[in-house]
């Protein structure tokens, strides 16, 4: 009986180590795409600042409007990244999976108390 213990220890410990490696791997990987974000954001500012002496008006005024729609519709990936891994922490998928499981553990117990005729 006490292996049996300790076996369910270590898969409930297995699967809380395999939470955190993925939450750490979702982090990480935000962390790259925000450096990403930033260094692609610095070469096209950069672009922009030191070659719009070479460009005409218009083509001035193109490259910033690209420039800027670049930069704010990243940013807003970014922030729906950061809130997905930061703030949200569970996926919906799992939130819903959690949620069926209640549910179903609630017809259970409903079931088992509904007395037989």
């Amino acid at each position: 009986m006490e292996e049996h213990f300790n076996e369910t220890e270590m898969e409930i410990s297995n699967k809380e180590e395999q939470k955190l490696y993925n939450k750490a791997r979702k982090r990480v990987q935000f962390k790259v795409h925000l450096m990403i974000f930033f260094l692609t954001n610095l070469i096209l500012w950069l672009i922009f600042w030191f070659g719009s002496k070479l460009f005409k008006e218009e083509a001035r005024s193109f490259v910033l409007q690209f420039v800027l729609f670049v930069s704010l519709a990243w940013g807003v990936v970014i922030y729906a990244h950061y809130l997905i891994v930061y703030r949200w922490g569970k996926t919906l998928v799992e939130k819903e999976f959690d949620n069926l499981k209640k549910e179903h553990k609630r017809k259970k117990k409903a079931l088992e108390n509904k007395p037989i005729s």
